[in-house]
């Protein structure tokens, strides 16, 4: 198990979330989760610990059914222990025409989707559960092209913990995303409806993404992948031992700059006076950002150190 394929899983997982069969319709998906008008909602007339709660079930729920099918596809591999090179090619080929599809859109019967529409939503905490495992099977042919990614790593990988880890990250981040929406609905939706004029480049993204993943699987270089890692890992570290203050410093300034630059569109609405000042998801994310820049001046944490130690992680 090694970093870069990790951190592949979670990427996989985020694109899935903006995809356009997902993030178009993320305020009806809280709406029927929670049972509450997606207006309630953005008012914060409905209890936002409510809302919380059943997003969170929502996303166990289809969480389970993608860890289920690493668990199935990873016990498939195992079958044929003798053939993991083949596997690699094929897989690591459909990959690729998936990936390609995404851009150039060739292969139509790939778009289709098999939505599982429901009337009413089941009763409670459970109901939302419920509700998950219909999304992850009514939604697979949607996401299915990145999933499928995420399936063959774990087939190829030839061992189940490995697959429940690929997709339990995959999922998490998928779900992520869902519960920052939940708990921050009015600035997320607001946030969505802007990328939703970029889905353009957020398709050429994910189709170069699974390109690029699908030769990785077929030429077999994840772990060339982990060599360039290390390497990189060290050149940090060397770098931060010979220049402890600037280690120190550069972090700092460059998140000072982005709180900075979250802050700027709200100055100019005040310039203007034509809308609040600031809104919270904004404030939030400058005052957290300044908060971990003012810990990294004081030495209290090492950020040029965590991204080191991070990218010599390979394994558990």
């Amino acid at each position: 198990m090694s970093t870069p394929t990790l951190g592949l899983s979670l990427l996989a997982g985020i694109l899935s979330f903006l995809s356009p069969c997902v993030l178009p319709l993320l305020p009806s998906y809280l709406s029927f989760v929670s049972g509450t008008a997606v207006g309630a909602i953005r008012d914060g007339v409905a209890p936002r610990r409510l809302l919380l709660l059943n997003t969170l079930m929502f996303v166990l729920g289809f969480s389970l059914v993608f860890v289920a099918l690493g668990v199935l596809f990873a016990g498939t591999a195992l079958l044929f222990p003798g053939a993991i090179r083949t596997i690699d090619i094929i897989a690591g080929s459909i990959v690729v025409v998936l990936g390609l599809n995404i851009i150039f859109d060739f292969v139509k019967v790939l778009n289709l989707e098999a939505r599982l529409h429901l009337s009413r939503k089941p009763a409670g905490l459970a109901g939302s559960f419920l509700v998950g495992l219909a999304f992850a099977a009514g939604w697979t042919p949607c996401i299915g092209p990145i999933l499928t990614s995420i399936l063959f790593l774990a087939g190829t990988s030839g061992n189940v913990g490995m697959g429940v880890l690929y997709l339990s990250v995959y999922s998490a981040g998928l779900a992520i995303p869902f519960l920052l929406t939940a708990l921050f609905f009015g600035s997320a939706t607001s946030l969505f409806a802007r990328i939703k004029n970029h889905f353009g480049a957020i398709r050429m993204v994910t189709g170069l993404f699974l390109v690029s993943l699908g030769l990785l699987i077929a030429l077999g270089r994840f772990q060339e992948l982990n060599v360039w890692l290390l390497r990189t890992a060290s050149v940090i570290a060397q770098w931060e031992s010979a220049h402890p203050q600037g280690a120190r410093l550069i972090p700092a300034v460059l998140l000072i700059a982005i709180a900075t630059g979250s802050l700027a569109p709200a100055l100019v609405r005040a310039i203007r006076r034509d809308q609040p000042v600031l809104r919270a998801g904004g404030a939030l994310a400058a005052i957290t950002l300044g908060l971990v820049a003012t810990l990294q001046l004081a030495g209290t944490i090492d950020l040029v150190g965590l991204v080191s130690r991070w990218l010599r992680f390979q394994g558990l």
